[in-house]
């Protein structure tokens, strides 16, 4: 098939989460698989900036081209590189009023034209398909950036040679974010007025771009199964669970993979020392060498616990923060790198400086230091109150590092927590609720668990044999490709 993408990010050239590193890695897999695939996605100053460290070239396709829908006028310039590690060409749309900026999202920066900024880019990527002749099967739609593709195919599109034959799949990877507008920007879409209704893109006399995609989406996807059956229950819909009810059968939770290339302890480039599940030393030597690096004693039987992760409501760290103090005084040690919220990182600096002798924290992102991280600690903590896949516990769990999870969304699809009689299936620790006592229970179990070696070898071995690559999640996006044409 030949297969379009079409994000507003892709890992490792410019992303803010998971949306990023799944469209930087299936549509490699689905190369494998033998598929013809083109990415699409915006060339901001990050992803320039990106190419620019690493020395890669991108050569523009064509001469700037003026961009025309409705009333709307914006010029595209399309460049062309690889996918990273492959032959996947992908199209960067450059527009520097638009995509130029010092944040790829932040209002923060005085820009209140978000959706104005990824109708453009989808408009972009219809006419760039007409101009290099890319006749799609599938156009693979992600998130609220992109989820109006859909509803232009539906709006005339398949009229012309291009899109005859184009079905169209939308993923979401995070309800929460839905594109919302008032309703004067429906103007921006350049939809017919047919479309402005409850049936179409109109929610609540607001525009709703990611309702759009649901209804007009030939296949709706998730990222992971658990997350798909909360959706549809007024607690995790987000306002949407009516609307995906509605079209339950064409709704499919696929959990998410990781690239094994890039996450492999075995050839971890940023690691002291390479292990896997037959020669753990490595791991030992990953945990000493973070320990140094954290300004830490290292301690062999000492529990290490670290988080990587976005600091936001959204993280359950208002679950943790009540407990910290209490688990580094009990003896754990703690590393934490992230940041967000003003109110978490402020917290978490308060703890590290009063527990300099057994916590450190990083704020910001360092994507060496998060492999390092994953390698060298003991238990990965996720206390989410909400999480659509999550792809920490996996990186946790194939690095021999257990995690402790609220057990919802994709954590509870991947994390199978100890109960004290399911050593041979068990993979980390879990609770249920959104109490911080039962983040502190679970936490504390994992840690008396590490002082057993043949427990914590049993449950690192069985979360380390399992097969997290992308290679299963494209098989089961191939069949959603194949139901869409039906």
């Amino acid at each position: 098939m030949k297969i379009l993408f079409a994000s507003a990010e892709v890992s490792p050239i410019a992303k803010t989460g998971g949306l990023g590193d799944v469209c930087g890695a299936l549509p490699k897999a689905l190369a494998k698989l033998g598929h013809d695939v083109v990415v699409f996605m915006p060339f901001y100053r990050q992803a320039r900036q990106w190419f620019d460290k690493n020395g890669i070239s991108v050569h523009q396709l064509m001469p700037t081209v003026p961009i025309r829908w409705a009333n709307w006028a914006a010029e595209a310039t399309f460049l062309r590189a690889n996918l990273p590690g492959s032959d996947v060409p992908l199209v960067l749309v450059a527009n520097d009023a638009l995509f130029d900026r010092d944040q790829i999202y932040s209002h923060g920066d005085g820009y209140y034209d978000y959706l104005f900024r990824y109708v453009f880019f989808s408009r972009a990527v219809i006419r760039a398909c007409e101009l290099l002749d890319i006749r799609p099967d599938i156009v693979h739609a992600h998130d609220w950036h992109t989820a109006l593709l859909p509803v232009y195919l539906h709006s005339g599109l398949r009229g012309g040679d291009t899109f005859r034959n184009a079905r169209s799949v939308y993923t979401i990877h995070n309800l929460n974010y839905q594109g919302i507008a008032g309703s004067e920007a429906f103007a921006f879409t350049g939809l017919h007025s047919d479309f402005w209704n409850p049936y179409g893109v109109e929610h609540f006399r607001d525009l709703n771009p990611m309702k759009g995609g649901i209804l007009f989406a030939d296949q709706v996807t998730t990222v992971s199964p658990n997350y798909a059956n909360e959706t549809r229950t007024p607690a995790f819909g987000a306002g949407l669970d009516g609307v995906l009810n509605a079209i339950w059968w064409k709704y499919t939770g696929i959990l998410n993979g990781i690239d094994t290339d890039e996450w492999s302890p075995a050839t971890d480039e940023f690691l002291s020392a390479n292990y896997d599940l037959g020669k753990l030393h490595g791991k030992t030597i990953s945990k000493r060498m973070l320990a140094k690096e954290a300004g830490l004693e290292y301690k062999s039987r000492t529990p290490l616990l670290g988080i990587v992760s976005r600091l936001v409501d959204q993280k359950g760290f208002q679950l943790l923060l009540p407990v910290l103090g209490r688990l580094l005084h009990a003896g754990a040690q703690a590393v934490i790198l992230g940041s967000g919220e003003s109110q978490y990182e402020n917290a978490f600096l308060r703890i590290a400086d009063e527990y300099k002798d057994s916590c450190k924290v990083w704020i910001g992102f360092d994507n060496a230091l998060a492999h390092r991280i994953y390698a060298g600690i003991d238990l990965m903590l996720m206390p989410s109150i909400y999480e659509p896949c999550g792809l920490n516990q996996m990186y946790a769990l194939h690095y021999g590092t257990l995690p402790v999870v609220r057990l919802t969304g994709g954590l509870a699809d991947t994390v199978i927590p100890f109960d004290g009689t399911n050593k041979e299936r068990a993979t980390g620790f879990g609770f249920a609720s959104k109490d911080p006592d039962d983040l502190w229970a679970a936490t504390w179990i994992g840690m008396l668990n590490y002082k057993d070696p043949r427990v914590w070898k049993a449950l690192q071995t069985n979360g380390m044999s399992i097969d997290f690559s992308w290679d299963r999640s494209a098989r089961a996006y191939e069949d959603i490709y194949r139901r869409a044409h039906q």
